[in-house]
């Protein structure tokens, strides 16, 4: 393989390895997905190390009802990195890795 080539290849792999959108994380043998509910949550990862309300959120929904949901945003420190998990009521919406630097 060329030099150029594998300097490409450990760069993607770095990149890939780094980003901060994450679609699963693993609680010891457990895997924390988006659409979780925070019991299943909580029963697979125990209690975050923060948990702050951010506010609240208004859905439209079917026959022009309006839903009005809580906001939160909880904190894990899995192995050696932090996980920030977003979630709409009751459901995980978004889990991104947390860049500590």
């Amino acid at each position: 393989m060329s030099r150029q080539f594998l300097i490409f290849l450990i760069s993607l792999m770095s990149m890939l390895a780094y980003s901060s959108p994450v679609f699963a994380v693993r609680c010891g043998t457990d895997i924390v997905k988006e659409g979780d509910l925070k019991y299943q949550i909580r029963k697979k990862c125990g209690e975050p190390i923060s948990i702050e309300q951010t506010g609240y959120i208004d859905k439209k929904i079917k026959n022009d009802r309006i839903k009005v949901a809580n906001t939160e945003e909880w904190i894990y420190k899995l192995r050696r990195s932090y996980y920030r998990l977003m979630f709409e009521g009751n459901t995980l919406v978004s889990l991104k890795l947390v860049d500590t630097d």
